[in-house]
């Protein structure tokens, strides 16, 4: 699934920063920012639930 936004669509007021990441890999560094979407239906603790039960689901059927 890929959910890319493209930048002046963050710019709106429906989006909120919610972190900004630095990973570093070999020489290369990547700055990731994440947004929260105002305007969705689910919290972040919805979402955090959804992933864990999927993820249950995933490895009871393995």
């Amino acid at each position: 699934m890929n959910n890319t936004i493209e930048k002046d669509e963050l710019k709106k007021e429906r989006y909120e920063l919610n972190s900004v990441t630095e990973y570093k890999f070999g020489k290369s560094t990547y700055i990731v920012k994440t947004y929260f979407d105002l305007d969705c239906g689910e919290s972040l603790e919805d979402v955090v639930q959804r992933l864990i039960t999927k993820e249950v689901e995933k490895a009871m059927s393995a």
